[in-house]
């Protein structure tokens, strides 16, 4: 029987993700919500740099109640926004065979997962996937195709870790890359620097990465200082070598890069540009607290916590936000 997957957030990533272990043979299942109705009648179709233009239809389902009669599934891609209480939404799609993937940006969001479901294989994935759907089931997708994995945590049993390799073979069977990592936590953290350092400036400035480059002479110097908070708390957390001075140059190029030609927008940036909230506890908050609890001190990124906070406030007001007094 052909191996079943389950995609849970059909955004690009979750549709490029999908189409690769289609490719596979993979009985792929997409929960869909804005873009369910065109993918349940047209199905996925991509124009890619890499897979030029590709189209296919998985089994496309509403909600994971109604996916659990696709299932069960070999394995649940979490191709979703890195928020909080994810892990719980899964639950009734998840079986004792369900290797659990995370698609998701951000650092220590294995951790939730791992306490609901602690005899599922966990499989921590850093994601290069340059794409945006660009209409409801329409996807774009760049020159770059790179899946990062590992077992969560690395010391994982031994089928855990076959698991991994399976799903790796999965991804070249279809065309993909997925190399494999004893340790993927120092690549999760090379991932987060970029993150950390690009997602929020761009949201809060409005620019571009190659527009903000241009916006000051201590844009670029500030964008440093910013991963080398990064690095420093990833230095106290066991991980000395993920982000070294030649690691933050060679990431600052591709944006340098790109003055030459146009500007890339982070998510966090295409976040606030359509009012939706931003993921600023998995890429600034969980980085910042790991951090404190090694008393490891990182101004500029508490600054741009605090920030980003504020402008997801804006966006996603609680009860308690209170309009502005208007005087006469």
């Amino acid at each position: 029987m052909a191996p079943r997957a389950l995609i849970f957030g059909t955004g690009g990533v979750g549709c490029v993700y999908g189409y690769i272990l289609h490719q596979a043979g993979v009985s792929v299942t997409a929960v869909c919500r804005t873009n369910f109705d065109v993918v349940k009648e047209k199905g996925i179709l991509i124009r890619s740099k890499i897979f030029a233009r590709a189209h296919y239809r998985p089994a496309a389902v509403r909600t994971i109640l109604e996916a659990r009669e696709h299932g069960p599934f070999d394995f649940l891609l979490v191709c979703s926004k890195a928020f909080p209480g994810t892990a719980e939404m899964i639950k009734g799609a998840v079986s004792a065979q369900t290797a659990i993937v995370l698609a998701q940006n951000g650092i220590g969001g294995e951790e939730e997962y791992a306490l609901l479901y602690p005899h599922n294989t966990i499989i921590s994935g850093v994601v290069y996937l340059p794409v945006t759907q660009v209409e409801s089931g329409i996807v774009e997708h760049g020159p770059l195709e790179r899946f990062e994995i590992g077992t969560y945590p690395s010391n994982a049993s031994a089928f855990a870790k076959a698991q991994t390799q399976q799903l790796s073979d999965l991804y070249k069977s279809g065309g993909g890359s997925a190399p494999v990592f004893d340790d993927v936590q120092p690549r999760r953290w090379v991932k987060l620097a970029v993150n950390a350092a690009w997602n929020p400036t761009t949201a809060l400035t409005m620019c571009d990465d190659a527009n903000y480059l241009r916006s000051s002479p201590n844009a670029e110097s500030t964008v440093r200082k910013i991963m080398r908070d990064v690095g420093r708390i990833a230095s106290a957390a066991g991980y000395p070598a993920a982000i070294t001075d030649e690691a933050i140059e060679h990431d600052l190029q591709r944006p340098k890069d790109r003055l030459k030609t146009g500007g890339k927008e982070p998510s966090m940036l295409t976040d606030v540009r359509h009012g939706r909230a931003m993921e600023v506890e998995a890429i600034l908050g969980n980085a910042l607290r790991i951090g404190q609890k090694h008393g490891v001190e990182t101004p500029y990124l508490e600054m741009l916590y605090t920030l980003a906070k504020g402008r997801n406030y804006a966006i996603a007001p609680d009860a308690e936000w209170k309009p502005i007094a208007r005087h006469d």
